[in-house]
């Protein structure tokens, strides 16, 4: 017996490692998927602060290439006039063309990181959708093993075991009924034509009796 029971709670032990096993895949995964939601949102974010910068960046090289145009006008118009106001003007628009310079490149590299922002959550979306769809079907058949497992080591199937109740129902209510005393049913109608059948064969036998015996 207790052998039996050492190998009982062994395999119990098993199996609890098995479903332990099973919700750690279970719980693993989800956070996996609360992490990878989470670097979505950090991207979404990233990504809508870069349509920002360049907006801004837009913005501002518009305002340069205006200052460009009115420093070019400003030179050639007052050149022959005023040559000193006018190598001045040549200095201003030297310094917006150095800060257009600038711009050029923080912006394609704006616009680079906002390109591979779409791409990631394109990525990151897809990954999502996947991993949703993985857990939803490993779920369901982690489910099917477990109560499968579960059937086998209680040696318990609700199917098989309500048949099994009903059988032993049945077999009780035969046995009650062989063993209880059948009633007997009287019937007076039938027992008076007994009674006269009786009295009548009575009395043939004291006339058959009365014949036989001669009178003194």
């Amino acid at each position: 017996m207790n052998s039996l029971k050492r190998i009982f709670v062994t395999l119990k032990a098993q199996l609890d490692d098995v479903a332990d096993d099973f919700e750690n895949h279970e719980a693993v995964a989800g956070v996996a998927i609360k992490e990878l939601e989470a670097f979505q949102g950090k991207t979404r974010l990233h990504q809508h602060r870069l349509q920002e910068m360049i907006q801004q960046f837009e913005t501002k090289r518009v305002d340069l290439n205006k200052q460009a145009e009115i420093w070019t006008s400003r030179a050639v118009k007052i050149k022959d006039q005023d040559e000193a106001k006018a190598l001045e003007c040549v200095k201003r628009l030297l310094q917006v063309q150095k800060q257009m310079k600038t711009i050029e490149p923080e912006l394609a590299k704006a616009k680079a990181q906002f390109d591979q922002c779409q791409r990631d959550l394109a990525d990151i979306q897809a990954q999502l959708h996947a991993s949703y769809t993985q857990k939803e079907v490993l779920s369901a058949r982690q489910n099917r093993i477990q109560l499968h497992t579960s059937l086998r080591a209680e040696h318990v199937n609700p199917s098989t075991g309500a048949q099994a109740i009903f059988k032993r129902w049945e077999q009780s209510v035969i046995g009650a009924e062989l063993t209880s005393p059948v009633a007997t049913i009287k019937d007076s109608f039938a027992d008076e034509f007994v009674q006269e059948e009786s009295t009548l064969e009575l009395k043939m036998l004291l006339d058959e009796l009365t014949t036989q015996t001669p009178s003194e």
